[in-house]
């Protein structure tokens, strides 16, 4: 599916998501101001899901829930209010399960030794990092670590994706899932080691990217799926 990307409405609309983003990126940057990067948050996703509704010849009902869930947490995660940051994890569980489902309903070759493997791969240090806000993050604690069995979860069905099938749509949803398994990394360096401005709009970047990547893997899936539909004799 390599000429999916020599659509000429994917490059334009994809160009203009990307253009957009940074330029918010780059304004969150220089103003350093919570405002900008509520408006960031806020409009990041929904663009996302209008390049989505645009490029897909399927348009998932569950991906758009998806990425609605995403959109919540995405904003609830720039306040210090520790319910809202509960609600934000719990919106993001919410994504994390409805992605891992629609992952698993597309993988042909499911292979649970191979899964769980590759769930350790992400496992391990994901808890160590998550472990080290245990304090900060209070009765949050337990949902984030939810999120981070997830995470590792998807990591895993990615990694065997990537080594069972065939597919250049596997490439993107590992990319998607390590930039995922990256943003925790990000999270913890920015809580308890460094606080640098410059990281608030990083991690936004890379959430978008790892969202960005997902959406691509999706549409490709999709776009295979019409394929032998289509080849099936009616």
């Amino acid at each position: 599916m390599r000429e999916f990307f020599k659509i000429q409405l994917f490059k334009n609309l994809s160009l203009a998501y990307i253009a957009v983003v940074l330029f918010l990126a780059v304004i969150v940057l220089v103003n350093q101001d919570i405002i900008y990067e509520i408006i960031l948050r806020t409009l990041s996703l929904p663009l996302l899901l209008i390049l989505y509704y645009l490029v897909s010849p399927q348009r998932s009902l569950w991906y758009i829930m998806a990425l609605f869930f995403a959109s919540i947490s995405n904003v609830l995660f720039v306040f210090n209010d520790s319910l809202l940051l509960n609600y934000g994890l719990f919106a993001f569980l919410l994504f994390r399960v409805i992605t891992i489902y629609l992952v698993l309903k597309a993988t042909k070759k499911k292979s649970v030794f191979a899964i769980f493997v590759g769930s350790i791969f992400f496992l391990f240090p994901l808890l160590y990092f998550i472990a080290l806000t245990q304090d900060s993050l209070g009765q949050s604690f337990y949902i984030s670590l939810v999120n981070v069995i997830l995470v590792s979860l998807l990591g895993g069905i990615s990694l065997s994706n990537y080594l069972l099938e065939e597919g250049f749509k596997h490439t993107w949803l590992l990319l998607s899932t390590l930039l995922f398994a990256f943003l925790v990394f990000l999270f913890v360096i920015q809580k308890y080691y460094l606080f640098i401005p410059v990281f608030q709009p990083i991690r936004v970047l890379v959430l978008m990217a790892a969202h960005y990547f997902f959406m691509i893997y999706r549409v490709i899936h999709e776009k295979e799926e019409q394929h032998h539909f289509l080849a099936k004799p009616q």
